[in-house]
């Protein structure tokens, strides 16, 4: 028992202490690769041929080669508790100019991270040289996943773990029948920064320079529907330490208890967080000069709101909720729109990526930006139209995509910040409270470790209840720092809430509404931010019909209006949301998101 229970210690300081390793930690500092070049050949079957040429600098004199590590499992991406498996295969490794003989090991970090590791070079010879040529290539199954119908490689080309510098990356990427997009990130995780990239004779390219010890490259490749025959992952249950463990009736009371406190902690501390209300008025009433008290209000009993709230409506939904931030760009889009400040065009284009958009391309032109209705979507319309007066909204090419992303990065940022900038949310809640959390999270992983050292290796299942208690904690520690609304911010959430309610249940025939008015485009960015876009277009389209607002806005123009966009190929409001936040986070469909170290694949690797 004793002697289990210090190796299992070592174990669990071993996994909280090196969690995120991901390979040999064993290269010489100094290293790095004058050029690292990468070719992706995607078959008809959906493997990928893989092929890296990497010529490493030395900077020790006492190196036997290099290691190379390949990710094989690793969490799906998609939230939910899935991992997907990478089956890598026909492995060969030469080099002009060095010992190429190989092993290879298995590798992992916790239940659901696996890598291998390929091992190059002569343990019984050092190299005679500062430099080495090295080739290695294998087959990929798994690799390949398929969105809105279309196979995709959004791969983690060179890894993140590299111990070496990168002075140059190249990657070309080749399929049955071509490729028809590319992007390219370069950085370290989550950078969105892009890299060159482009198609030539069909195949896509990317290229990056200059990365340092810890950044990679990661490409986004897109061939046409059809072209392969299997764009599935390879998708299992995720490794957990549920699944590896038994019941031990020992010590599942206590953790169920220490379970149970910790949720009651976190529900505390919900509560104790409310927000904050004005008292004696009327919800959504602004008055400075009433009294503060805790908001216990029933939301149902605040009113209906027919008129837009006293905030821009991306402002307003992120009030409503922080996840809202993601429909500022097609929001402040309509909003400018509206305002005059640019014009939308649709051209009919029957070509099958249009589809979801009334079978039309829509293009963007600036008119007269001063008309702009609010600084934040002032500032954005300035970025977006800074390299020209127009810019593709539908699938545009990867300088629109740029254009995009350098607008629309910024504008979300403002976004997600405004309730705190503006004194509409707090910082946090009392800092005794968190300290009282922080104790009890130390005291669960405390319960974890020493768990590991009495009980025997079976005995594991008891350690749900604990990690759920530890997440519970972790839940209330988040929600200290989430803050609340203040009054002021209260208020506002209470006219942003009434409006959705009167977008939600407006009907056409109940409407009324100035003569003249567009409220269609007026109420339009709020539907966005709400998630109604396509019901308020259905509310608006029997009120065009009855003639009682035009046909189309006045800054369209293209094909019919309400018949273009309709249910069947989803409205306005919802297609150019999906267009331009697609755009505007450069994800390409990406299942991972458009970054460094998005989608599937990673690793790294050194000398040795």
């Amino acid at each position: 028992m004793r002697r289990f229970g210090w190796r299992a210690l070592a174990v669990v300081l071993g996994v909280l202490v090196l969690a995120g390793v991901a390979g040999p930690a064993y290269a010489e500092s100094g290293d790095r690769i004058s050029q690292f070049t990468i070719s992706y050949t995607i078959r008809a079957d959906g493997t990928v041929e893989v092929v890296e040429d990497i010529d490493y600098v030395f900077a020790g004199t006492d190196r036997h080669g290099i290691y190379r590590t390949v990710i094989t499992r690793q969490p799906f991406g998609d939230g939910s508790d899935r991992d997907v498996l990478y089956d890598v295969r026909e492995i060969e490794v030469s080099s002009p100019d060095a010992p190429d003989e190989w092993r290879s090991s298995r590798g992992s970090e916790g239940f659901r991270t696996t890598w291998l590791t390929l091992q190059i070079g002569d343990p019984d010879e050092t190299l005679s040289s500062s430099t080495a040529s090295y080739r290695i290539r294998y087959v990929l199954e798994g690799a390949l996943r398929t969105v809105d119908g279309v196979p995709e490689l959004y791969w983690n080309a060179t890894g993140l773990d590299w111990d070496a510098a990168i002075d140059l990356v190249q990657v070309s990427v080749s399929g049955p029948e071509g490729v028809t997009s590319v992007s390219c990130y370069q950085g370290e995780a989550g950078s969105t920064q892009t890299c060159p990239a482009g198609v030539d004779s069909g195949a896509a390219v990317a290229e990056a320079r200059s990365l340092t010890a810890g950044e990679g490259v990661t490409i986004s490749v897109q061939v046409p529907a059809g072209s392969v025959t299997n764009a599935e992952p390879t998708v299992v249950p995720g490794g957990s330490l549920l699944r590896a463990a038994r019941v031990s009736p020992l010590t599942v009371g206590g953790s169920v208890l220490t379970l149970l406190l910790a949720v009651s902690a976190a529900v505390w501390t919900r509560r104790a967080n409310r927000d904050q209300r004005y008292a004696g008025v009327v919800p959504g009433t602004i008055d400075r000069a009433a009294p503060i008290e805790t908001d216990t209000l029933d939301k149902d009993l605040i009113p209906v709101r027919f008129n837009p709230p006293d905030v821009p409506p991306a402002l307003g939904g992120v009030l409503l909720r922080s996840s809202a931030a993601a429909k500022a760009t097609p929001a402040a889009l309509i909003e400018l729109a509206h305002a005059g400040a640019l014009t939308i065009e649709a051209v009919p284009d029957t070509a099958k990526e249009y589809a979801k958009t009334g079978g039309v391309r829509r293009t963007a032109t600036a008119r007269d930006l001063s008309k702009a209705p609010s600084e934040y979507s002032a500032a954005f319309a300035r970025r977006l139209f800074d390299d020209g007066p127009s810019v593709v909204l539908d699938h545009p090419d990867a300088a629109d995509q740029k254009r995009f992303q350098e607008a629309a990065a910024p504008l979300v940022q403002d976004v997600s910040k405004a309730p705190m900038q503006r004194a509409w949310r707090t910082r946090g809640g009392p800092r005794r409270t968190l300290l009282y959390l922080l104790l009890g999270l130390l005291t669960v992983i405390a319960l974890i470790v020493l768990s590991f050292v009495v009980l025997d290796a079976g005995a594991l299942l008891y350690l749900a209840p604990l990690v759920l208690a530890g997440v519970a904690l972790i839940v209330a520690i988040v929600l200290w720092a989430s803050g609340h609304r203040t009054a002021e911010g209260r208020a506002l959430t209470d006219q942003v809430q009434g409006f959705r309610r009167y977008i939600e249940t407006a009907e056409a025939r109940t409407l009324r509404f100035e003569e003249g008015q567009d409220i269609f485009s007026a109420y339009l960015p709020w539907a966005i931010v709400f998630d109604l876009a396509d019901r308020w277009q259905k509310v608006c389209a029997e009120l065009a019909a009855d003639g009682r607002i035009p046909e189309s806005p006045l800054w369209y123009s293209g094909p019919a209006f309400y018949s273009t966009f309709n249910s069947e190929n989803a409205s306005f409001g919802q297609s150019l949301s999906t267009s331009i936040t697609s755009a505007s986070a450069d994800t390409s469909g990406s299942s991972g998101g458009g970054s460094s170290g998005g989608g599937g694949g990673g690793g790294g690797g050194g000398s040795w």
